[in-house]
């Protein structure tokens, strides 16, 4: 046998064996909490800072475990429904945004098919209207906001979650008078 082709053939084996375990280093390096620690001056106590942002979701309804699970920021309604075992076989999702990001303390209930729901998933420490969650018939409710209104709320938080109730003002046809009719009675769910 040829000794330089025997030591050709370790070569590219050994290679190929590194190039795949940095791989996996990586992909596992990705999956851990980087936690950073730093030492008090004054009492030598460890304090723990996270370098990444985590947020706390709780999804319940027609996934396979529903519960409290913690994404990272940036986090979409997808990834909840993964986290959450996936999908019962009666889910009905055709009136959800799986794209959506989602925001810290969120609650999100996946229907089953035929199933009537109130959407007044509000905070329950009030009795104002979610505009992130709300149903077309409840945001209808609001002084000032018609059918095509709740529509166009509807669509615009399908792309983009309402951070605040003052943003539901960059909805074309919603200004600051009628702003002042409904901003009492909403909330973004903070």
């Amino acid at each position: 046998m040829n000794n330089s082709i025997y030591k050709k053939g370790l070569a590219v084996v050994l290679i190929i064996a590194t190039i795949v375990m940095t791989l996996i280093g990586i992909k596992l390096s990705r999956k851990e909490k980087e936690i950073k620690f730093t030492e008090d001056s004054f009492n030598n106590d460890m304090e723990i800072e996270s370098t990444e942002l985590y947020i706390v979701i709780d999804i319940d309804g027609a996934v396979k475990n529903p519960g409290v699970y913690e994404l990272m920021d940036g986090g979409r309604v997808n990834d909840a429904i993964v986290m959450a075992g996936g999908l019962k076989d009666k889910a009905y999702t055709r009136n959800l945004n799986k794209a959506r990001k989602l925001i810290d303390g969120e609650k999100i209930y996946i229907p089953y098919e035929n199933e009537e729901i109130d959407y007044v998933e509000n905070d329950l420490r009030s009795s104002k209207i979610n505009i992130n969650t709300a149903s077309k018939d409840l945001l209808m409710s609001l002084t000032g906001i018609g059918e095509v209104y709740a529509e166009r709320i509807i669509e615009y938080r399908n792309a983009k979650v309402f951070s605040s109730i003052e943003e539901i003002k960059n909805i074309e046809g919603i200004g600051d008078k009628t702003f002042e009719k409904f901003k009492d009675n909403i909330t973004v769910g903070k």
